[in-house]
């Protein structure tokens, strides 16, 4: 698993986390409660911990169990996103994104997921690829859907929503031999 790999779509950067990217990430995904609304957890509440979890994830993606990339447009970081969780046993991974606010409703988030699904099936060699979303992110229902993911279930009450209450969440996935991009 070659966890550093640079990705392009036509218009977009996938490029490796770096040290220097905790400023960025904590000003517009940590402090910005829009981001985290649907995901029940934040993991840049600081920038302390902003500054980890890029620590954790380069050490988790030079072990060979993940990828993470910050996406650029225009040589601009616009948000994350990362393959976590690798089970070589079954060869699967999950993908998770968070797009900076001001860069929502661009495509931004579909471009950026189907060039990762495509990465980690066709380059990687992974055979499954799974998320969740938020029974209410309609957005990130498209964008899985868009990315070639179909919706496997339903998980009633297995997360919180922002305000501490329990909420259902949505469970999508492919594997290799039904992926068509």
């Amino acid at each position: 698993m070659n966890s550093r790999s640079m990705l392009n779509t036509d218009r977009l950067l996938l490029r490796p986390e770096r040290m220097d990217d905790a400023a960025v990430l904590y000003h517009e995904l940590g402090c910005n409660p829009a981001i985290t609304e649907y995901t029940g957890w934040n993991p840049y509440p600081t920038f302390e911990a902003a500054q980890k979890k890029i620590a954790d994830d380069i050490e988790e993606y030079e072990k060979g169990r993940g990828y993470s990339w910050v996406i650029e447009l225009d040589g601009n970081p616009v948000g994350t996103i990362g393959a976590f969780g690798y089970q070589p046993d079954v060869s699967a991974i999950e993908i998770g994104y968070s797009i900076f606010e001001q860069a929502w409703g661009q495509g931004i988030a579909s471009a950026a997921v189907s060039e990762a699904v495509r990465f980690l099936i066709k380059d990687a060699g992974i055979n499954r690829v799974h998320a969740w979303c938020h029974i209410d992110n309609k957005g990130s229902q498209i964008v899985l859907e868009a990315a070639g993911l179909k919706k496997e279930g339903r998980l009633k009450q297995a997360m919180l929503s922002a305000d501490g209450k329990p909420a259902d969440q949505l469970l999508y996935g492919i594997v290799s031999s039904e992926y068509e991009g």
